[in-house]
């Protein structure tokens, strides 16, 4: 009977301490589509796991995040994700109904002059029994150093050079952190160089970091088109949501012709803008 009993407790413990999860990546990008930092999550949740909830640690200066569930071959759904606040610790949480689903975070880089740095904490409320941390090293950026000294290095199809990092057994609610550092120059982001390298046939040009593993990643690929595309969709959502928000506030305040003179105007479409607004309603440019 005691034997019976102990078999089943170890049995609760080993599903108890099980992962949701059959795939669990993080890429984070800075200063590539804009001069922040972007990090996408790309999760695969087992079909017995279904629903999950799912809580998610964020940066305290997030500006947004958006979740998208499905594959970039089915039609996906975007949600606009509120970023939530207790004892000084920001997070997000959303049920994930189907098995494959990114979230899409962004905030500042810290600036310094030319000096740049940033991090990335992965905090979440499930067990992950692999997952991996993937950092893209900015075109734009010199003297590129990152915190974990053990990381892979590896290029995409552009020659754009990756540091990745494999975390056994992460544990719910536990906080694996890391960092990097590096100086830009121009003041430019790595899209612009990017087109201008593409434009100008010197596709793949970019030199390779010390210790540079030519075999593509098993388990992470990173084309090009996906968070373009993924990007777009973004822009579209954050388009609609201001718009719809700016015509509830011009029925809920009337706009005076004085203010409506003096206000503000996109540089992308020249459409009148809130001050207070980060994004057009009018075509989704950032302002």
């Amino acid at each position: 009977m005691k034997k019976s009993i102990l078999v089943l407790f170890f049995l609760k413990v080993l599903v108890s301490q099980s992962s949701p999860f059959d795939l669990f990546d993080a890429v984070v990008y800075s200063e590539y589509y804009y001069d922040g930092i972007m990090v996408e999550l790309n999760g695969e949740v087992k079909n017995e796991s279904l629903p999950l909830n799912l809580e998610m640690a964020v940066p305290a200066s997030t500006d947004s995040v958006f979740f998208v569930s499905g594959s970039a071959e089915t039609e996906s759904e975007v949600k606009h994700l509120s970023v939530l606040k207790s004892n000084n610790r920001s997070f997000i949480q959303i049920n994930v109904l189907e098995p494959i689903f990114r979230i899409f975070v962004f905030y500042p880089v810290r600036k310094d002059g030319i000096n740049r740095s940033g991090e990335y904490n992965l905090e979440i409320n499930q067990n992950v029994d692999d997952a991996h941390i993937v950092v893209q090293e900015p075109l734009i950026a010199e003297n590129f150093t990152f915190s974990e000294q053990d990381a892979e290095t590896f290029q995409d199809q552009h020659g754009l050079n990756f540091r990745r990092i494999h975390i056994h057994d992460y544990r719910a609610n536990t906080t694996k952190t890391i960092t990097f550092n590096y100086q830009n120059p121009s003041g430019e982001i790595s899209i612009n160089k990017l087109q201008q390298m593409l434009s100008g046939g010197n596709v793949g040009t970019a030199q390779p970091s010390q210790g540079t593993v030519n075999a593509p990643p098993i388990r992470h690929k990173l084309p090009l088109w996906q968070p373009l595309v993924v990007l777009g969709i973004v822009s579209v959502v954050v388009g609609l949501m201001f718009r719809s928000q700016q015509k509830s506030e011009l029925k809920q305040t009337p706009m005076k012709k004085s203010e409506n003179a003096q206000g503000n105007y996109c540089p992308q479409c020249g459409s009148v803008v809130q001050s207070d607004h980060k994004f057009c309603a009018n075509c989704g440019g950032q302002l």
